[in-house]
């Protein structure tokens, strides 16, 4: 059974938890208004998150009915976020920024040894970070929804619910709900084999069909790429970081979750070389940077970048600037660069930060690279990865080197 807690009570503990990650002035206020209507709705009684959902009915009732576009829908998702953001730390002690939290959680207990160990195993078998991080935020979510239903610990699960939290997925990309999916079913096969649940129940959940790759990849013109550049705004902080984000995606072809995870200590400024372990394969990568990549991330080291003990070079400039934890509008960050640059998006194909990489790569064709130089450049684990590149149509494109001169900057 999880711990029993006044409303009263809890409000004042998550409010107490913003303040000390320094949210603003404003959110407290939002924060603080929904707080006091919460409270005066459920009166001098213990929480669950049933009552925070009837809460939410009662209010958009009130309101007319909930929508997502309008006048009122900012006001209203704040109720949604005010109202999840209770049941997190009511169930894990925190609350998570956006949908790409990096902090530790803190397990119920009816579900911690099961989840730190079946993480730990995970772990071990050598997985990514982006693929711990996927296992982890789904058995979040199913550990939410569990208790939204009722159910606090594992023996709980029954395939009725289990398919009820599949219907959850609907309205996501077929590949994020094949990710889901395959995580979720890692984690119930490894509960029941290890005998925390007695019901092999991954076995309900559905397989998706394999999809195969149907979309062509994005690919940018040498013209597109440098529009796109120059069009950013470098006069504020977070336009520094993006351009420097942009420079070493378009550049050096830098998987993002590789940039977000660059440190400190991934330059070696007197060699003028970056060097990472790849997330996605493990694998090291070291490459020459290049003059405008190294002028721009010191740019954003002097002038932008908040000032923060974390050890990751590019952060989120909300307090308390810890690192990567903006993935959740990368694709918003993408797109807006798109549309300030005046290049058409042509929806029917891929056209997120991995639309650089590509671009760099089938370039690099055209200009009679080798696949396997190219593979050495973009880190591939098999140069017959590089190959996928070779299905665009490249009529029209102007061919494109990799620029590595490195000019004495560093010293500057």
């Amino acid at each position: 059974m999880l711990r029993q807690i006044k409303m009263a009570d809890l409000c004042n503990e998550l409010e107490k938890q913003l303040e000390k990650l320094q949210y603003s002035e404003d959110s407290m206020r939002r924060y603080r208004k929904v707080f006091r209507e919460f409270a005066e709705y459920t009166g001098d009684c213990y929480y669950s998150q049933s009552k925070g959902t009837d809460f939410l009915l009662w209010k958009f009732n009130q309101l007319g009915g909930f929508v997502t576009s309008g006048e009122h829908s900012k006001n209203e998702m704040y109720y949604f976020r005010v109202i999840r953001s209770l049941a997190e730390y009511f169930n894990f002690g925190t609350i998570f920024r956006r949908n790409d939290y990096h902090g530790e959680i803190v397990w119920p207990i009816p579900f911690k040894d099961a989840t730190e160990n079946f993480l730990r195993f995970e772990v071990e078998q050598g997985c990514s970070k982006s693929y711990y991080r996927r296992g982890r935020d789904i058995i979040k979510d199913l550990i939410l929804f569990l208790d939204s239903a009722g159910v606090h610990d594992l023996s709980g699960i029954t395939p009725g619910l289990i398919s009820r939290f599949t219907e959850t997925m609907v309205g996501l990309a077929p590949a994020t709900i094949a990710e889901r999916l395959s995580a979720l079913r890692q984690y119930l096969r490894y509960t029941f084999i290890h005998g925390y649940i007695d019901k092999p129940i991954e076995t309900y959940l559905p397989h998706p069909p394999q999809r195969l790759r149907t979309k062509l990849p994005t690919v940018w013109s040498e013209e597109q790429i440098e529009q796109l550049i120059t069009s950013m705004d470098i006069t504020t902080s977070v336009g520094k970081r993006d351009y420097a984000i942009l420079l070493l995606a378009a550049r050096l072809g830098l998987r993002i979750g590789d940039i977000l995870s660059l440190t400190l200590n991934s330059i070696d400024w007197e060699n003028k070389i970056i060097t990472i372990i790849q997330n996605k394969t493990r694998e090291p990568l070291s490459l020459p940077l290049p003059d405008d990549v190294g002028w721009a991330i010191i740019d954003y080291l002097k002038s932008g970048r908040p000032a923060t003990d974390y050890p990751n070079i590019f952060v989120t400039h909300n307090a308390p600037y810890k690192g990567v934890p903006f993935q959740s509008t990368l694709r918003h960050n993408i797109t807006k660069a798109l549309k300030r640059a005046g290049i058409s998006i042509d929806k029917s194909k891929h056209y997120g930060w991995h639309s650089l990489r590509h671009s760099l790569a089938t370039n690099l064709l055209q200009n009679d690279v080798s696949v396997s130089t190219i593979s050495d450049i973009l880190g591939h684990s098999d140069p017959q990865v590089a190959k996928h590149y070779l299905r665009v149509d490249m009529k029209g494109l102007r061919k494109c080197s990799l620029d590595v001169e490195v000019k004495d900057y560093v010293k500057e």
